[in-house]
């Protein structure tokens, strides 16, 4: 579970977040970031902004913008970037090309700071995602046992595409022959034929598990 959390666009997005802070700095190198990140300039991407779901701010980063700064005030400690993102916000929001795009602050952007000033190393943060999820894997797993049975869970998904399609090999396939020399071309044209084969030989062999699965299903309706 954890590693399939893992990644700038998921679990590890925060640990994302707060490496963009740092690479921008201070804050009056925000106005510069934003400029880049307009330009897609390479290397500089916005993280902690836009949701799937949430189409404008995000409420959840609401509540921790104002969290993380009890933390730090509780904890006596003061994190210059807090103050960077703080810049980041408040510029992204005055301009359209964030607000066209519903590109909002979501709960990671500010989380991270909170982790980091706990003592959550940023390596951790993926780790810290996970854990308020067991308490779902583990009411899954009580369900699965409480059942007295301990069948392993198979989602079905019915392919409706094509069940078998005849090889069709890419034109200009043979300028090999051209660009080798005559041994060579062999080889190649040997390859080839051999790539050709086994790409027949598993469509053949799916068409035939496609049709299987299609004959049960018909016999189970008509039951």
């Amino acid at each position: 579970g954890i590693a399939c959390l893992w990644g700038p666009a998921h679990g590890g997005a925060n640990e994302a977040v707060i490496q963009m802070l740092e690479q921008i700095g201070v804050k009056e190198n925000v106005e510069q970031f934003v400029a880049d990140v307009k330009a897609k300039k390479d290397g500089v991407r916005l993280m902690g902004f836009g949701h799937r779901v949430y189409k404008n701010y995000d409420p959840r980063a609401k509540f921790a913008k104002v969290l993380v700064q009890q933390v730090l005030g509780d904890l006596g400690m003061q994190d210059p970037m807090l103050e960077v993102a703080m810049e980041l916000e408040r510029i992204a929001l005055q301009d359209e090309y964030f607000t066209k795009r519903k590109l909002y602050p979501n709960v990671d952007f500010y989380t991270g700071i909170m982790l980091r000033a706990i003592g959550i190393p940023t390596s951790m943060f993926t780790v810290m995602f996970a854990m308020s999820r067991t308490v779902g894997w583990v009411s899954h797993w009580m369900e699965m046992v409480s059942e007295g049975q301990m069948r392993i869970g198979r989602p079905r998904q019915i392919y409706g595409g094509i069940a078998e399609r005849s090889f069709q090999p890419r034109r200009g396939g043979w300028s090999l022959r051209r660009r080798l020399g005559s041994s060579d071309s062999m080889d190649a044209a040997a390859s080839f034929s051999s790539s050709q084969a086994q790409a027949e030989i598993q469509q053949r062999a799916f068409g035939r598990r496609t049709s299987m699965v299609n004959l049960e299903l018909e016999a189970k309706q008509t039951r």
